[in-house]
């Protein structure tokens, strides 16, 4: 969620004179942006000691408390800013966003709203508002909030990526290509972009497309098993057997507790002819899951069962 730290420029007479809430405030921010947080909050509060009514101030001072865990003392500097200016857009957006950060996204919806009410084209109280609506379960209005402000900002990596799901659950697997490929387009590294973008080419079949998304999110994060277990399913289902084997051995070496890496390497092995490999593999499957157990029973009995005899043909 993006929240917002102002950089005011000063006027010339102004910043020369340092007994001023002007230079304070922007003494404030240059020590707040070279992370000098004591610093700046000494100069946040001198700032609002000369001018109490200073919106600008509180929500800097409030995005420091924040940035140090005081989510309180955050809230109280940016209800303050609201208070002393209804139409002070950035107290709204930093106040929602916070709000975003601890779960509550309908109170963070009612304020993008209110902040839209004075300002229908703040592209960032659209961003996280539809952020906010896509965490209630309400895709339509994500859809429309983050599309809009796609129209403001096409640099929104994060509006591409919401969407992008959105479409997915609505199976409109090629308008959330697309959304993911113009994510990428900005930022080639997005791992959650690929992983998605391998997951839709796997859910039209395009199995080896897949293996390549999964297999660049893997390079990426090689210690994540989640991408390297569906780069093992995408090369399985593909006909690449030892490849699927290295991937998903691999995964289970580094979560060697999950039933379905457990159950992919039994079906690996199971094509391979590794008919010893393929039952350890069920059975510890069925063990790490008893709930799944059927299911790996199932087919650990298909794999022992005799292979049916070859008819001769009569002459």
């Amino acid at each position: 969620m993006k929240r917002i730290l102002l950089f005011v420029l000063i006027a010339s007479g102004l910043a020369g004179c340092n007994r001023s809430p002007e230079f304070y405030f922007n003494r404030g921010n240059r020590l707040f942006a070279a992370g000098k947080e004591s610093e700046a909050l000494e100069s946040y509060n001198r700032a609002l000691l000369l001018k109490r009514n200073f919106p600008e101030a509180l929500t800097s001072r409030g995005l420091l408390f924040e940035r140090q865990g005081d989510r309180q003392k955050a809230g109280l500097d940016y209800r303050k800013a609201i208070d002393i200016n209804s139409a002070y857009l950035p107290a709204y957006n930093n106040l929602g966003a916070m709000l975003m950060d601890g779960g509550n996204y309908r109170g963070a919806v009612k304020l993008f709203t209110e902040a839209l009410a004075f300002k229908q084209d703040y592209s960032y109280a659209l961003l996280n508002r539809g952020l906010s609506f896509y965490k209630l379960g309400d895709c339509a209005g994500a859809t429309v909030d983050l599309s809009r402000a796609l129209e403001l900002n096409n640099k929104f990596g994060l509006a591409y990526y919401h969407r992008a799901l959105c479409e997915r659950n609505a199976r409109n697997l090629p308008a959330a290509l697309a959304d993911l490929d113009a994510l990428l387009a900005l930022n080639p590294t997005a791992v959650l972009a690929l992983f998605e973008r391998g997951k839709a080419m796997y859910h039209i079949a395009d199995y080896s497309g897949g293996a390549r998304e999964f297999a660049k999110a893997a390079e990426i994060k090689p210690e994540d098993p989640v991408y390297h277990y569906w780069l093992g399913m995408a090369l399985y289902k593909a006909g690449y057997q030892e490849g699927a084997l290295e991937a998903a051995s691999r995964a289970a070496a580094l979560k060697p507790d999950s039933h379905r890496l457990r159950g992919l390497l039994g079906d690996i092995y199971a094509v391979l002819k590794d008919k010893e490999k393929a039952a350890a593999q069920y059975m510890l499957a069925a063990a790490l899951s008893p709930k799944s157990a059927p299911v790996y029973r199932s087919r650990l009995a298909a794999l022992r069962k005799p292979a049916a005899p070859v008819r001769k043909k009569r002459k």
